[in-house]
């Protein structure tokens, strides 16, 4: 932040400068802050497709090609991004992570297909971004 301690300011324009100067500030935390959600995003979405290949039981790969970052800008000052599975694929997600129910619903079936926990390190991997990152801001 720039400021330029030679010049004047009469008393009555005081308080025009400083909200200059405070909005400016704020625009750049702002666009940091976005930033910063930007990357937790992609590095949460990167996680997940890391924990989740075509050996874990999934033949065709249709499920992590559903994968999508979404959101956006919801307000002047309200920026978020969230990780979710796109078409019908979103249907899979509770049977990966969960295994599938038995028909007598006496538990899940896990010798056949076992369940795959993928979202939760996806979700660690956002919240440690975010904390490195908001550190140092």
């Amino acid at each position: 932040m720039k400021v330029n301690a030679s010049k004047a300011i009469p008393p009555e324009q005081l308080g025009l400068a400083l909200a200059e100067v405070l909005t400016d500030w704020a625009d750049n935390q702002e666009k940091e802050f976005v930033k910063v959600i930007d990357e937790a995003a992609e590095a949460c979405d990167k996680e997940i497709k890391q924990h989740l290949d075509k050996g874990h039981g999934l033949r065709t790969g249709n499920y992590r090609d559903h994968f999508e970052v979404g959101g956006g800008w919801e307000g002047r000052h309200h920026y978020s991004r969230e990780w979710h599975v796109s078409g019908g694929e979103y249907r899979l997600t509770h049977l990966l992570e969960n295994g599938h129910a038995i028909r007598d619903g006496t538990g899940r079936k896990v010798a056949d297909s076992p369940a795959i926990k993928h979202i939760k390190y996806g979700r660690k991997i956002a919240e440690q971004v975010l904390d490195e990152r908001l550190k140092g801001l």
